[in-house]
């Protein structure tokens, strides 16, 4: 019997780093007739929801923060790292794994770091996934050591040694699918700030609604669970009927297909996925990400001429309102946006990475 191949995928946090992940873990199934997977993240991130519902076990681990935190945090972190690094001592040498990814987040530093070193004793073949145009603090650290870097940008392989690099792209969901071209009847605005909601833009579009309601504009909008009653609330004000507002969409690529224009972070999987599918999109990138890393994302795809980029908080609501009106009314424009962003999504980047990882 074909001795099965073993992947381990360490990291998380967001729902980004997580579906690439899991987007990875799917084409190595494919790939292979017998596998296994693991995953291991932290308690906290959102793997401990994600990866159960798309199948695979998840092992965690008690895990902080290091950048960018206070100094109770850091002394805390330090104080649970020796007890990460012992368990992801354990989950290596039980799980014995082909290769061993890291694809973001705090979780995958202690499990990339002690399969590195125990590389050339078992075979492993180690990499990371960096998926922004700005390398994060982890994948910084790591990539010094690391057998390959896997890149989703061009700009974002430059904190590393250009012979362990490979350009990929970014990986994502196989269920998304290119669309044709959108509709502007019905103009379906699709809103949401990730996996778990975005206040300032949801702030943001409650101060537009007043200008819009006059519009034949639809809704989707994914609040996130804090924030789904204030909006809620905020579209019966203004007599806005017939809006689908959700704490969290699984149906992405129902409500992508709908849409004629989506407002929305500028998170590597969101960018991914938009690119993927073929959508115009505002992007409003978060103010507070590790070295403005998503503003930076987003920016390349403007200077392509594949998105609009809005800081959040720089318009008023009115303002706001008269920029999503313009693209409703100029729909030659949204078509430019969608054709101009298709070149960003390459359909093998987990084919190319899975490759990689198992042709040492």
């Amino acid at each position: 019997m074909a001795k099965s191949k073993k992947l381990l995928v360490a990291g998380g946090g967001t729902g980004g780093h997580v579906l690439a992940g899991i987007a990875i873990a799917d084409e190595w199934c494919r790939e292979f007739a017998e596998s296994e997977i693991l995953f291991v993240g932290s308690e906290q991130g959102l793997e401990s929801r994600l990866v159960p519902k798309y199948g695979y076990p998840l092992v965690t681990l008690k895990i902080g923060a290091l950048n960018r935190v206070s100094l109770k945090t850091r002394l805390l972190t330090m104080f649970k790292l020796p007890f990460s690094f012992l368990k992801a001592l354990w989950v290596l040498l039980r799980f014995r794994p082909d290769a061993v990814i890291g694809v973001g987040g705090y979780a995958s530093g202690p499990v990339v770091m002690i399969a590195r070193f125990l590389a050339p004793i078992f075979g492993i073949r180690t990499a990371i996934l960096e998926q922004n145009s700005v390398a994060g603090f982890t994948n910084r650290m790591l990539g010094k050591w690391v057998h390959r870097v896997f890149c989703a940008f061009e700009a974002g392989s430059l904190n590393f040694n250009k012979s362990k690099v490979v350009i990929t792209g970014n990986p994502i969901r196989s269920s998304l699918q290119k669309l044709p071209p959108s509709k502007n009847e019905p103009f379906v605005l699709f809103i949401f700030g990730g996996s778990q909601g975005a206040q300032g833009i949801n702030t943001m579009i409650i101060d537009a609604l007043p200008f819009l309601k006059t519009e034949k504009v639809e809704f989707i909008h994914q609040t996130g669970v804090n924030d789904f009653e204030r909006v809620k609330s905020a579209y019966a004000r203004e007599g806005i009927a017939g809006v689908r507002v959700e704490k969290f969409i699984d149906d992405m690529g129902t409500c992508y297909e709908k849409s004629s224009l989506v407002i929305c972070r500028a998170g590597a999987s969101t960018l991914s996925e938009l690119a993927s599918v073929g959508r115009a999109a505002i992007f409003i990138p978060l103010p507070t990400a590790a070295d403005n890393h998503q503003e930076k994302n987003a920016r390349i795809f403007e200077e392509a001429g594949g998105a609009l980029v809005i800081p959040q908080g720089s318009l008023s609501g009115a303002q706001f309102a008269e920029k999503i009106i313009a693209l409703k009314n100029d729909h030659q424009k949204i078509h430019s946006l969608e054709e101009k962003v298709r070149p960003f999504y390459r359909n093998d980047t987990a084919e190319v990475i899975v490759k990689d990882l198992t042709n040492a």
